[in-house]
């Protein structure tokens, strides 16, 4: 290490790049070209000495022939090593053995100069090898982005971000920035806040999502809004979220739920193709009680065909007690079911079935019982209960056709989706990978494909135990369905909402909702989740006076932008699109962030108490004789602190001289000082 920063390095001076590494073809054959880049790696063999530069732009191969070449180039070619910054130049070749794997794989430069622009450091780990730990690569993020998988990912990005600027440019939106630095309200995961050094004890906070100064905007007149922005949430992480991350928001005047649906799926559809996916809109609009119905998800992955079904009928009269229970609880409880097709389904070990038990068992269900039908028949941890008479109707109602697996989860509804929801794709994926139909298996996952889809219909309201309050389901600022309206004040639980949500792959990548345009409709939403009127005033006065003022019925979507590019690169984590990610702790690796300030800032922002110091003082008295002088004074005040304790008040009379004629400690408190 030492070596390459004593090495004389070269100065980039006048050298300009001709071509970009990765654009040389056998038409630029014969070719004089200037290049630059990082040094991938160096080969020495034997008489010729191989060299791979890259840019962002692709991967070229330099040579040189140690018995032609100029002993100064040979050098520093020598000298080279991995992640070396050069300057390159030479003449463009047609390759004797080509590389079928480049892009460039047909020609080769031989080198005529070189130039060493900067060193590199032997790297923390080879940008090659695959299997290196996230920490490790989140450490040296720096290094890590010059792979080129994640190169790729932020060209896809930013090819995403462009893309959506052109298309709401095309429509008429108006590009406005709104603040950062914003006010913390109620409702939502926590805000991250900032304290003010101006104003003690009071706080700013993070935006979570701009919604306010979205409306706010469509109060003002603007009718069509867009902004790519940063958002805000203080919440537990998992591999699809990040404390800080970025949202396309879209706000529309004049709207119904299918305006703003139209103006979003053309983009779907522009975005696929980057990808190589051809989508077809109008997307398919799925009502929320449907999807956990059939899917027991409100965000179900469409490329998966199995749906849950109602079984508890079937068992009203069965010997199996736990189904004939469900049975007859009058609806409190049902059996339900899964069924998957397919000779893989059918051959399901019974040690793969136990661990699907596990599995279900960790989700809160009781077990798991199943029927299987394979090459020997029917196999079920309820065949005992199973006539001949119950087994075909149990077939004819799930339709089973052949080979194949039934699941069943016993319980509430909210216990039967969350199980049978999650298996459902798990399993299906896991037997697609095994089944050799093509049908089957494209039944049970259509891998490689886009499925959009609209959940719609959400509830407008939920129960909080922990709050002993109904909390919204979206946001406060949701418009009832005006079918429901008047469920605000006497179920609220059963109202819902004009709210939708774009989902892909089964993932949530935008939600949205016609909002509240009227202060009294606003007031009836905030009573209905415990927020008062004097509480309402203080939290939302802005936003109540702006309804107040002619507000126009307007509505819009957010859309996770990291999220919707995860999926469209076809990763299955977040930090792999975003540039400088955190950590599932949300600790940042590389800057070591968040970490511990100096006390005088804390200070400053009014979070430590002043340091101050309180001192006793005393005081010492003297009455002057007449005619006393300055340098009288001076002799005095010599002689009192030589007499008086410190910690004493004393009364000291001096003649002209300054000799001292009465001197008495005063009565009263002591000080030191």
């Amino acid at each position: 290490m030492r070596s390459y920063r004593a090495m004389k390095l070269d100065r980039l001076g006048d050298f300009q790049r001709t071509h970009r590494n990765g654009d040389l073809r056998l038409d630029h054959v014969g070719q004089t070209v200037r290049l630059l880049g990082w040094c991938r790696r160096v080969r020495n063999l034997g008489s010729l000495v191989f060299l791979d530069l890259r840019d962002r732009w692709g991967l070229v191969q330099l040579v040189a022939n140690e018995e032609t070449a100029d002993p100064e180039l040979l050098a520093k070619l020598k000298a080279v090593r991995s992640e070396f910054v050069l300057a390159a130049e030479g003449v463009v070749a047609e390759r004797e053995s080509k590389n079928p794997n480049m892009a460039t794989g047909d020609v080769e430069i031989r080198l005529t100069g070189l130039r060493i622009l900067n060193t590199a450091a032997p790297l923390p780990f080879p940008l090659e090898d695959e299997g290196v730990g996230e920490d490790l690569r989140l450490t040296y993020r720096f290094l890590d982005l010059r792979r080129e998988q994640l190169q790729r990912n932020m060209l896809l990005r930013s090819e995403v971000a462009n893309l959506t600027r052109n298309h709401f440019r095309e429509l008429d939106f108006i590009d406005v920035e709104t603040p950062i630095l914003t006010k913390s309200t109620p409702e939502g995961a926590r805000d991250y806040l900032v304290p003010s050094r101006v104003h003690a004890g009071e706080f700013f906070a993070l935006p979570q999502s701009p919604q306010l100064f979205k409306q706010l905007l469509q109060v003002s007149g603007f009718e069509r809004y867009i902004q790519i922005c940063r958002c805000f949430r203080d919440e537990d992480l998992r591999a699809d979220r990040q404390p800080e991350f970025t949202q396309v928001d879209v706000e529309m005047s004049f709207v119904r739920q299918e305006d703003v649906q139209g103006v979003i799926e053309p983009l779907m559809v522009k975005l696929a193709k980057v990808v190589g996916q051809d989508v077809t809109a109008p997307f398919p609009r799925l009502p929320y009680r449907d999807a956990m119905e059939w899917y027991g998800s409100d965000k179900p992955d469409l490329r998966c065909g199995i749906r849950i079904q109602d079984a508890t009928a079937l068992f009203a009269a069965s010997g199996f007690n736990l189904f004939r229970a469900a049975a007859e609880s009058q609806g409190q409880r049902r059996v339900r079911a899964l069924y998957f097709p397919g000779e893989a389904a059918g051959a399901m070990s019974r040690k793969q079935l136990d661990a699907l038990q596990e599995t279900a068992k960790q989700m809160g269900a009781g077990g798991l019982p199943y029927a299987k039908w394979g090459k020997d028949g029917l196999a079920s941890s309820f065949k005992k209960f199973l006539e001949p008479a119950d087994e075909a109707t149990l077939k004819t109602h799930l339709g089973v056709e052949g080979e194949g697996l039934a699941l069943f989860a016993v319980g509430t509804d909210a216990q039967t989706s969350r199980v049978l929801g999650d298996l459902r794709v798990k399993v299906a994926a896991d037997l697609a990978f095994f089944e050799k139909d093509e049908s089957i298996r494209r039944a049970l996952m259509d891998e490689g494909t886009f499925q959009f889809l609209w959940v719609v219909d959400f509830p407008l309201l939920e129960w909080s135990e922990e709050n002993e309050r109904f909390v919204a389901c979206h946001h406060p600022f949701t418009s009832p369905h005006p079918d429901d309206m008047d469920l605000l004040e006497t179920d609220p639980g059963q109202c819902r909402a004009v709210a939708y949500d774009l989902v892909l792959n089964g993932f949530e990548v935008g939600g949205g909702s016609i909002r509240i345009h009227d202060a009294e409709t606003q007031s009836r939403m905030f009573r209905a989740i415990g927020i008062g009127e004097a509480e309402a005033r203080t939290k939302f006065g802005f936003l109540l006076d702006a309804l107040a003022f002619g507000a126009p019925p307007h509505g819009g979507l957010a859309l996770g932008l990291d999220r919707l590019v995860m999926l469209l690169a076809g990763v299955d984590n977040i930090r792999e699109v975003i540039a400088f990610p955190k950590t599932s702790q949300a600790r940042c690796l590389m800057t070591n962030a968040p970490g511990p300030v100096d006390e005088r800032q804390l200070r400053e922002l009014h979070l430590l108490p002043e340091a101050r110091q309180t001192y006793r003082v005393g005081a010492v008295f003297f009455e002057s004789a007449e005619g006393g002088s300055a340098e009288l004074r001076g002799q005095a005040l010599q002689q009192i602190s030589q007499l008086t304790p410190r910690q004493a008040q004393g009364l000291v009379t001096l003649d002209p001289n300054g000799q001292i004629l009465d001197a008495q400690t005063l009565s009263g408190p002591t000080f030191e000082f």
